[in-house]
């Protein structure tokens, strides 16, 4: 639950931490169905599925392997039930400090046997450089389907980046992609961007054990990465992210 000590952490730091955020039946159901999908992937649009390069892996029915599923929650209830879960809605009402709404859901799958360095894992970046949103009036929420812990996804942030909200610049990166989407038939691989390496101090940084269920808020600047998968297991996660509403937006200008 979300109170007035983790909202403290997410104005001054960037993120706070919040467990047992969504049941445990709703996510053993979202996780069931997710792995129902990697081989029977229904009919949704294209731009629903990023894909593992087909080159390389393909499902049980010589299908595009799914490695993310954007916006689930518009298509099925069993996605609806955790991106609208009024746990979540009253957090981040808390947090972003009025009425807020879903802007975008994806769920991201971690396959074991991708084990490349950049396979695997997302290094420091800002959800801001790829959403363009503007200061504080956007959060997100990332929430484990499966146990996380080092070397298995976890999410990890780097305090207080967000303060002065600015955009680091960023690089390109995915020297050797795995995943990206298919366009008419065809592979595009997904071109992904990080904060420069070298300017990256990773020694106050934070990673999260999670477990299924709980979840890490942090604003679009917070600085953040994902632990590689070494697992040897496929991993699930899903990542919401919300924004105040318009009329909530219009209520914090000046002159209101």
């Amino acid at each position: 639950m979300i109170g007035a000590e983790e909202k403290q952490t997410y104005m001054q730091d960037g993120y706070c931490l919040d467990r047992k955020v969504i049941p445990q039946e709703a996510i053993t159901a979202a996780r069931a169905r997710v792995h129902e999908m990697i081989e029977e992937p229904p009919e949704w649009a294209p731009q629903s599925w990023q894909v593992v390069d087909p080159a390389r892996a393909l499902n049980s029915k010589g299908q595009p392997l799914p490695a993310g599923i954007q916006r689930p929650a518009r298509f099925e209830g069993v996605f609806a039930e955790i991106a609208h879960h009024p746990n979540l809605v009253a957090a981040m009402t808390t947090l972003l400090g009025g009425e807020v709404e879903l802007r975008t859901d994806q769920i991201g799958v971690k396959h074991g046997f991708i084990t490349e360095e950049q396979g695997g894992r997302t290094y420091h970046h800002q959800d801001a450089y790829y959403l363009r949103v503007e200061p504080e009036i956007g959060a997100n929420c990332w929430i484990p389907l499966d146990e996380v812990g080092l070397d298995a996804i976890a999410l990890a942030v780097k305090p207080g980046t967000q303060r002065g909200w600015k955009l680091h610049p960023h690089q390109d990166y995915d020297d050797t992609p795995a995943w990206g989407h298919m366009e008419k038939g065809v592979f595009r691989p997904f071109q992904r961007h990080r904060i420069p390496l070298n300017d990256v101090d990773v020694s106050d940084e934070i990673v999260f054990p999670m477990v299924p269920g709980d979840g890490v808020y942090f604003t679009n600047y917070t600085w953040h990465r994902s632990e590689p998968n070494r697992s040897g297991k496929t991993l699930l996660f899903y990542a919401m992210d919300y924004q105040l509403t318009k009329e909530a937006v219009a209520e914090r200008r000046p002159g209101r």
